[in-house]
């Protein structure tokens, strides 16, 4: 049975907490890695969404090498669901992002989104308590004046998969130009999007 990756709205905790041995045996919002992202969307809704997002990944090498969708209807848990699929006729999910919007303007504002990341990760820890752990704040590659921050928590699987936690805050004016969200991420995603994700220009 797969384990449920649900952020509860008031509690901000993982459901079902358990051992697994692949990455996709979680899912977010009943999505999980290795679905075609078809049995959400049509085609036609696919392609556009790819189309429309290919510029934020203008910074990597090959930046169609992965196609961008968001989800934003009919869910329970997030603001809203990201996904990075293959770019063939079946578009297979390899990374999922559930993302709870919180609009980080002030050092309380991302205290807040540290705090919810932090317990979340209590839960994490006794997930992937076998897994290798990683933390750390890094700079966003799509923002040159090195403003954006990305700070997170990574369990690493043996094969380079990991689920991560992410907290986002990008500087104020690029967010507003370009409608993107602050807030909390919960990620599974296949080592060949991490290694894709890692190859700047």
């Amino acid at each position: 049975m797969k384990k449920l990756l649900g952020i509860l709205v008031l509690g901000l905790l993982w459901c079902n907490v358990g051992f697994a041995a692949d990455i996709s045996d979680f899912e977010i919002e009943g999505i999980s890695i290795g679905d075609s992202a078809l049995k959400y969307l049509d085609e036609e809704e696919i392609k556009k969404e790819i189309k429309e997002s290919v510029y934020m990944y203008d910074y990597l090498k090959e930046p169609e090498k992965f196609g961008h969708i968001a989800i934003r209807e009919g869910l329970k848990n997030y603001s809203f669901i990201t996904l990075l699929v293959s770019i063939n006729d079946k578009y297979i999910i390899e990374d999922i992002s559930g993302n709870v919007i919180s609009t980080i303007t002030s050092n309380k504002e991302l205290d807040t989104c540290l705090k919810q990341m932090q317990e979340i990760e209590n839960e994490f820890s006794q997930l992937f308590n076998k897994y290798e752990k990683f933390e750390n704040i890094t700079d966003h590659p799509i923002d040159p004046t090195e403003r954006s921050k990305v700070h997170y928590i990574e369990y690493q699987f043996e094969n380079g998969d990991s689920a991560q936690l992410q907290c986002f805050d990008f500087e104020e004016k690029l967010r507003i130009e370009n409608n993107w969200a602050d807030g909390l991420s919960v990620v599974v995603r296949k080592n060949k999007v991490s290694k894709w994700l890692q190859d700047i220009k």
